[in-house]
């Protein structure tokens, strides 16, 4: 399930590829992310004279000790040789991290706000289950419910409006 909301918005004051690199970037993590039969919400709401926009899936999570890193690129949060697929958009596709890199970069280059929160599926954290891709397939969980009240992330990126004047 995508869920989206909208609460008010400002035009962003972003080169257009660059918005869409910075979306598509954040909404494939989140899905890659995500067990089948997992939720991601996308929410666009008004902060003053910004624009937030926030991607959070009830996933699998990000442990503490990797949040920090999360932007740095080539930092991945498990084995790589792990990865169950490597199609784009699957669970647990995964990668190098390297979209997350290209959003930090354009962050600075282009003075947007990233900032990230995130909780571990306890069940993972403790070693106690490995996610097995599909909520219904979950020892730990006895329906959706359960899975998205376990481990969850989400992504804010904060834009400038138009209306404030655009850096060059």
């Amino acid at each position: 399930n995508v869920i989206s909301r909208v609460e008010g918005h400002e035009t962003v004051c972003l080169p257009e590829d660059v918005l869409k690199k910075v979306m598509d970037g954040l909404i494939r993590n989140a899905l890659e992310n995500t067990p089948d039969q997992g939720r991601v919400d996308i929410e666009v709401s008004a902060l003053g004279s910004r624009t937030r926009v926030a991607v959070q899936d009830f996933g699998v999570g990000i442990a503490e000790e990797h949040q920090d890193r999360i932007f740095a690129g080539l930092h991945p949060l498990q084995d790589v040789l792990a990865y169950s697929t490597k199609r784009p958009y699957d669970f647990n596709a995964g990668g190098k991290g390297l979209d997350l890199l290209r959003i930090k970069i354009f962050s600075e280059l282009c003075g947007f706000d990233i900032d990230l929160r995130s909780e571990r599926c306890p069940h993972i954290a403790s070693g106690q289950f490995a996610c097995p891709g599909r909520i219904d397939a979950c020892p730990a969980c006895a329906g959706p419910e359960d899975c998205w009240r376990s481990g969850h992330t989400s992504f804010m990126v904060t834009f400038a409006s138009a209306a404030s004047g655009c850096a060059e």
